[in-house]
């Protein structure tokens, strides 16, 4: 598996060291499901803009469906 860098300052480590004991989960292993999660959300808004763009659709507010009142 590649390996990846995160520069934290004192105060970001200190408080992923503490929910990672809260958690009950290792640093790494908390610090891999946070980046996990981003990845696979941005994935999605990635994908969920590409089918906006290709149908012509991008969002309630500019496809004349108006909010609502």
């Amino acid at each position: 598996m590649p390996a990846i860098t995160v520069d934290l300052t004192e105060e970001e480590l200190a408080g992923l060291c503490a929910e990672a004991e809260k958690s009950g989960l290792s640093v790494e292993r908390l610090a891999y499901g946070i980046v996990r999660r981003d990845v696979i959300r941005r994935r999605q808004q990635r994908r969920t803009a590409e089918c906006q763009a290709r149908s012509g659709d991008t969002g309630p507010f500019e496809t004349g469906h108006g909010a609502p009142e």
